[in-house]
């Protein structure tokens, strides 16, 4: 999986300032509190136990070639199980399932000060997503303030530490995916405007701008 996903020719881009005042993760708003939840480990760890069965629900966005997507435990439209949905990861971690070998095609990682963003593309059916699914949106506050999944959680090392980010917003379905997750804020931009969870019905392109070529390449 991973030497597959290097050799897609991903990128990672440094995107500009969107404003002078600097962005910081110790902005309010921005880390998240309280505890991993019950299916989950009490932090980010690599090298757990293969368990296709699992029903972790831990995410972490952490390069091109280390992350997890949320979707189904078993074969179901994504808006049937979106309170249900287990993590799925590129390498052995947080006691979630193994993205099998050959189910990523494509993917671009995207740095900025307010967040990071995976877009990808893949067969999806391999974890568990039917094809031809238009699929839906996935984020921490879902349509009764629970998140989507329930006990979802999600963190990133891309400043230097795993961190657990209170804002992030996951779009899958139909083969096509894009994830970012918010890691900083400051008094103009907070993590929940640049990390909006309303806009589901726009789609990945609109809401999530970067790089859409079908290979990762630019």
């Amino acid at each position: 999986m991973l030497r597959a996903l290097a050799a897609l020719g991903t990128v990672l881009v440094s995107a500009p300032h969107l404003v002078s005042a600097q962005a910081t993760p110790a902005f309010p708003g921005v880390l998240a509190t309280g505890t991993m939840g019950v299916t989950n480990p009490p932090v980010p760890t690599t090298g757990t136990s293969l368990n296709q069965k699992s029903m972790a629900r831990l995410l972490s966005l952490n390069s091109v070639d280390d992350f997890c997507l949320f979707a189904p435990p078993t074969p179901q439209l994504i808006q049937d199980s979106e309170t249900i949905e287990v993590a799925w990861c590129t390498k052995p971690r947080n006691n979630a399932r193994l993205i099998p070998d050959g189910t990523i095609t494509g993917a671009s990682f995207l740095k900025t000060d307010f967040y990071v963003q995976l877009i990808g593309y893949g067969d999806l059916s391999q974890i568990n997503i039917p094809k031809g699914d238009f699929g839906g949106e996935l984020d921490p506050h879902g349509a009764y303030g629970s998140g989507n999944p329930i006990g979802g959680n999600v963190t990133s090392n891309i400043s230097g530490k795993d961190l657990n980010y209170a804002e992030w917003m996951l779009y899958i379905g139909n083969g096509q995916f894009c994830f970012r997750v918010c890691t900083a804020a400051n008094s103009t931009y907070s993590a929940a405007a640049m990390c909006w969870h309303e806009l589901d019905e726009v789609g990945c392109g609109f809401v999530m701008p970067g790089n859409y070529n079908v290979n990762g390449t630019l």
